[in-house]
């Protein structure tokens, strides 16, 4: 991808009032909250995508909740 495409895709997510965070955290903690949360099936615990997903949908739910109680 070059500059511009990457210029352009930062452009659309500011208008969208998005922004892409890089985070560490630990594998096995996350994975143990998201189960505990119902969010993600044990079964899939070592499926990256299904972990960011479920990642995401996190955020997500938190995120509305915390809007709600405003």
């Amino acid at each position: 991808m070059g500059a511009a495409e990457r210029q352009r895709r930062y452009r659309e997510r500011r208008k969208a009032g998005r922004r892409v965070l890089q985070i560490e955290i630990d594998e096995v903690e996350l994975t143990a909250a998201l189960e505990r949360m119902k969010i993600l099936s044990p079964l899939d615990a070592d499926d990256d995508g299904a972990v960011l997903q479920a990642f995401h949908k996190m955020v997500r739910v938190l995120c509305q909740g915390l809007a709600d109680d405003a």
